[in-house]
């Protein structure tokens, strides 16, 4: 029968909760608890001496004031022991450990020391050794008295100041100081409370003044290193601090001072923890948290006695002496503190935890995920097996990756509610940007409650808009990308291209699924957004989808709407015409610049194969050829890379939540147009570097050309081959190539004239490629955005997820691509994924023979159904209800802004636009205005300038047989009334007749002869109407005589109103030789 414990003592087991007063003194001043370790033994040398295979009694309420050898015995008796030669007793000084304040308790004296050590600790700790091992083994680690000071009550000190008994020294704190083993020492020295000289007593046989201490002092630095040693830390040594009787602390102040030091850091320690007595907490989720990550740490198997809101009482696996308590300190901390603690193991380390959870991983690694959200597992497991030599299984490191993202981005359904307070904050930090969020009203099944679930939204940045419509060229390209969230979503992007062929964000929208009518409620709102009302003058690029082609048909009625030729080529294979040939003829055609290279790509594809020329000759070419494009926008672009490309940039985006996801949009917008600022800000000479490296390629390429000049900045260029000759006009910027209309950067045709020319090919660079357009895009900021705790509070209804149907299996994260798409170390390889199967009875894709008959009853049923294809085009026509009213102004519309690039490329195409050269009559022969001019001005002789004198000059010529000769009789040269069938000489006679003659160069003249003795003369030569045919002898004849029929409609100067009045006719005739000496 166990005996009943000593009056007014309560016996419990150290694992049960400790009375109130051990945590906080106040409450039992004069109480204090001891716990008595018995019917174990001392085992281990220096500091690891230990007390094994014990048992623990702690017994409480007793009275420091009665506590004395006669209370120990009496509880020796309770555990039924007995002190005697071999049974001794030890007390411990708290906060020390066994090596360095075990103490004997034999004496009235050792009993007056525990109650002094109460004041720094409720419970001491006793030892009873029952084998006199301590004495035989180890007599030199028992300590005779404390190794530090020990502070009078404060009442007690405070009673014998009021007193004034004794001076300063001797109010102060009694000084103890432990002495090594084998050193003696006089116990007179040893002041205690009553004694004046304690403070001057001095443990040592020299005097400190007699030395050389000071000269060490004063000529060495302690603090140098000299050996690059390790300088031990020693972790009591600020709490030793305290220890120094010249703070005169009194004890509720040294108590504070050692609460703040002790106190632990979740954010240093957390990592790390060590856990000692006397270290606090914050609260005991902290205690909880510090105890998960030491039992990591150490891979030890610790589990909970107690565990609740006021306590945590742990052990170690069973025969390892660890254990640790933590309780409530009101009187110190007023927060919770390790009050017992054994941190001793001695059991083996583990490899699987329960407290290794995956939200324990997630939050010591959070900040590995914020540095990289991107990290795999597999470089997950490689950090955790570092950090905590354990591998946990994929599963719980897939877990705990969710849990830090999420900790990160936060909620994905609460980001929807804070929509419009995003677009309220974007406003007003950057005021001109744009916001639009609608929403779908569905009624909640069985209640008259409506949410609003997001339908559409819009967005786009002021400085994004300005820098665009400044600095960039009117081509927009389109596209759309899936976001890669659980509620799914398509992103619509439409960007740009800045003055360095680089990618230049303009709006973006949000949409559920990819239709005609999202594409047309995005390029609606986009073309309202920047205010374009002539469109004309603007470009579209795209890909080929149907719904998109019929959006910018509607939208953009006069642009002009160009494909991306990799897409086509996608659709020119799906319809039958595969192959390398095919592939390469179609590229050709759609590189040809010139309709003379058009046609002759043409004649190939069409040798190859005439169905796939059928197939391409039935497409628009203004949409893909670049011979057919239009060169005002400065741009032969085949392909849509920078829509792909500027969704690849965005995909770590597309990834997180909405809310997040806007965020990282925004900042990655402000980082871009931040960066380019800087860069345009370091670039020297006009054109931008991208621009200048193909000016130099094309320049090695115009060392092959050979040149002619033409004069007024016109030449001949040839290239390689007498059929490659171009027309290069600099004035105009033209060649015959195209691809300086085209592109703006000129040819290396047009670069090979200028270095004949002496000219620089960076002048003729258009200006949409300057530096200083480039500095016009970027120059306007994206101001930061605020805290979501500071953004302004909208009053209306929360925006919730679209709705969401979840599909089976885990959502895809890259695009499917086809097998002529990947790539394996540069190579094309191909596989079975992402191919399609096609059907060996019908040829169709999408089955094999083993499904095609459930694929002909399926096909059946869609017909009954009334669905005639297979590929039918889905449409949500309710987006377009969506549309916010705006009202472009006409006169703010960028083609008639004067700093708006459209309008500066307005003016630059006109300044260079092509003429029309209207040809004037050819001038009066000079050599006849100087013979006019020098005639004589006395008496007129005959000349054939007046008709009498032309027709006696016709006289004189019959009789000399000059003129009118008959066809039959004509002979000599043959100049003139000789018929077609006898005309000799050169080839040069002419037949006469009322009909009017015709001349062809290269050919001989022929014509009805005439019966009149006139040649070619016709019945209106009286009244001066000279046709200009034949070889004339009325007026102007002559002039047609020196200097031949030019062909032009112009009139011949008739010399005979001129002269008629001024010149009188001579009797004498003249001759027409005589007239020609004139």
């Amino acid at each position: 029968m166990e005996p009943p414990p000593p009056p007014g003592i309560r016996v419990r087991l150290w694992m049960d909760d400790p009375p109130a007063y051990v945590t906080d003194p106040l409450l039992g001043p004069n109480l204090f608890s001891v716990e008595v370790s018995h019917q174990g033994s001392f085992f281990g040398f220096g500091a690891n001496l230990e007390y094994l295979n014990d048992s623990i009694s702690v017994f409480d309420n007793l009275l420091i004031d009665e506590w004395s050898n006669a209370k120990v015995d009496e509880i020796l008796s309770y555990l039924e022991c007995r002190r005697d030669e071999k049974v001794h007793v030890y007390w411990m000084y708290p906060g020390k450990s066994l090596y360095e304040g075990l103490m004997p308790l034999v004496t009235e004296a050792h009993c007056i020391e525990m109650r002094r050590a109460t004041a720094l600790d409720k419970s001491l700790a006793i030892f009873v050794d029952h084998s006199n091992w301590v004495r035989i083994i180890r007599s030199d680690i028992i300590l005779t008295r404390p190794a530090f000071a020990v502070h009078e009550p404060v009442a007690a000190r405070q009673a014998r100041t009021d007193g004034g008994q004794g001076s300063v020294a001797a109010q102060s704190t009694s000084i103890v100081v432990a002495h090594e083993p084998g050193e003696e020492c006089d116990q007179s020295h040893v002041a205690d409370s009553d004694s004046s000289s304690g403070s001057d007593w001095c443990d040592s046989d020299y005097d400190a003044q007699d030395g050389d201490d000071d000269l060490f002092l004063d000529n060495v630095d302690i603090d140098v290193n000299d050996n690059n040693e390790r300088i031990p830390i020693d972790d009591n040594e600020d709490e030793a601090a305290l220890d120094d009787t010249d703070l005169n602390l009194q004890q509720g102040e040294r108590d504070l001072l050692l609460a703040k030091m002790n106190a632990f850091n979740p954010e240093v320690d957390m990592d790390r923890p060590i856990l000692k007595r006397g270290l606090q907490f914050a609260n005991i989720e902290e205690a909880r948290q510090a105890l998960n990550a030491y039992i990591v740490r150490e891979r030890v198997k610790i589990r909970r006695i107690k565990n609740d809101r006021t306590r945590l009482h742990a052990v170690c696996d069973v025969g390892c002496p660890w254990y640790m308590r933590v309780g409530f300190d009101l009187r110190r901390s007023g927060g919770f503190v390790i009050t017992q603690y054994e941190g001793n193991h001695r059991c083996e380390k583990v490899y699987e935890m329960r407290v290794l959870t995956a939200a324990f991983l997630a939050k010591q690694f959070i900040q590995e995920f914020r540095d990289n959200q991107k990290m795999d597992l597999t470089t997950f497991a490689t950090k955790v097996q570092r950090e905590y030599h354990i591998l946990p299984d994929r599963w719980k490191l897939g877990r705990a990756r969710k849990a830090a993202l999420l900790e990160i981005h936060g909620n994905e359904e609460a980001q929807f509610a804070q929509l419009r307070e995003y677009g309220e904050e974007l406003k007003r930090s950057n005021p001109g940007s744009t916001f639009f969020l609608s929403t779908n009203k569905v009624p909640v099944p069985g209640t008259d409650e409506v949410k609003e679930h997001l339908a559409t939204m819009y967005w786009s940045y002021d400085a994004c808009k300005r820098g665009f419509l400044a600095g960039c060229r009117p081509l927009i390209c389109v596209d759309g990308c899936h976001i890669k969230t659980r509620y799914k979503g398509v992103l619509l992007t439409a960007v740009a291209i800045d003055p360095n062929d680089c990618i230049f964000p303009i709006a973006m929208g949000m949409v559920e699924v990819e239709c005609k009518s999202a594409w047309e409620w995005f390029l609606q709102t986009l073309k309202d957004d920047l205010n374009i009302t002539n469109t004309s003058h603007w470009t579209i690029m795209s890909d080929r989808q149907k719904g998109l082609i019929l959006a910018v048909e509607k939208v953009f009625p006069e642009a002009e709407h160009r494909f991306c030729v990799r897409h086509l080529i996608q659709n020119f294979q799906k319809a039958g015409h595969r192959g390398e040939t095919l592939k390469n003829n179609l590229w050709a055609i759609a590189r040809s610049t010139s309709i003379p290279k058009w046609e002759k790509s043409m004649e190939k594809m069409n040798a190859d194969s005439k169905e796939a020329y059928m197939w391409v000759e039935a497409l628009d070419p203004k949409s893909w050829i670049k011979a057919f494009f239009s060169d005002f926008c400065k741009c032969d672009m085949l392909l849509n890379n920078h829509s792909e490309v500027f969704n690849s940039y965005i995909l770590p985006c597309r990834e997180n939540p909405v809310l997040s996801m806007l965020e990282m949009l925004f900042y990655k917008a402000m980082n871009i147009n931040l960066s380019k600022q800087r860069d345009g800000a370091k670039w020297h000479g006009r054109i931008c570097p991208k621009i200048k490296k193909k000016l130099d390629k094309l320049e090695e390429w115009s060392l092959n050309c050979i040149v002619s000049p033409g004069g007024d900045h016109k030449f001949s260029v040839l290239a390689h081959e007498l059929e490659r000759s171009y027309c290069v006009n600099l004035s105009l910027k033209t060649c015959d190539c195209n691809r300086w209309q085209l592109t703006g950067i000129p040819c290396h045709h047009a670069i090979a004239c200028c270095r004949l020319d002496r000219m620089t090919p960076d002048n003729l660079v258009h200006p949409c490629y300057t530096v200083e357009a480039y500095n016009r895009a970027y120059g306007f900021n994206l101001a930061p955005l605020r805290g979501r705790i500071f953004w302004p509070k909208v009053n209306a209804p929360p925006v919730l997820p679209p709705l969401f149907t979840k599909v089976m299996g885990r959502p895809k994260k890259n695009r499917r691509k086809a097998p002529e798409e990947k790539l394996v170390k540069g190579k094309i390889v191909f596989t079975k994924a992402g191919g399609q199967i096609h059907c060996s009875i019908c040829g169709r894709p999408g089955h094999n023979k083993k499904g095609h008959m459930k694929f002909m009853q399926s096909l059946a049923e869609d017909q009954q159904n009334g669905i005639i294809g297979e590929d039918q085009d889905f449409d949500m026509p309710e987006i377009l209800q969506n549309l916010f009213p705006q009202t472009p102004d006409e006169r703010l519309d960028p083609s008639v802004r004067h700093d708006h690039m459209v309008y500066m490329m307005r003016q630059e195409a006109a300044a260079h636009a092509p003429f029309d050269v209207v040809q004037e009559p050819l001038p009066e022969s000079q050599f006849v205005v100087a013979a006019r001019e020098s005639m004589p001005q006395g008496a007129a002789r005959m000349t054939t300038a007046t008709t009498e004198g032309r027709a006696r000059m016709a006289d004189s010529a019959r009789g000399r047989g000059k003129a009118g000769r008959s066809a039959e009789t004509a002979r000599g040269r043959g100049r003139a009334g000789i018929s077609a069938e006898t005309a000799r000489g050169r080839g040069r006679g002419r037949t006469l007749g009322p009909a009017k003659s015709t001349r062809n160069v290269g050919k001989k003249r022929a014509a009805d002869a005439s019966t009149s003795g006139t040649a070619g003369q016709n019945d209106d030569a009286a009244t001066g109407n000279i046709q200009r045919t034949g070889y004339r002898t009325g007026p102007g004849s002559v002039y047609y005589m020196l200097f031949g029929d030019d062909r032009q409609p112009s009139s011949v100067p008739d010399l005979n109103d001129q002269c008629n009045e001024d010149m009188n006719i001579g009797e004498e005739p003249l001759d027409f030789n005589n007239f020609l000496s004139l």
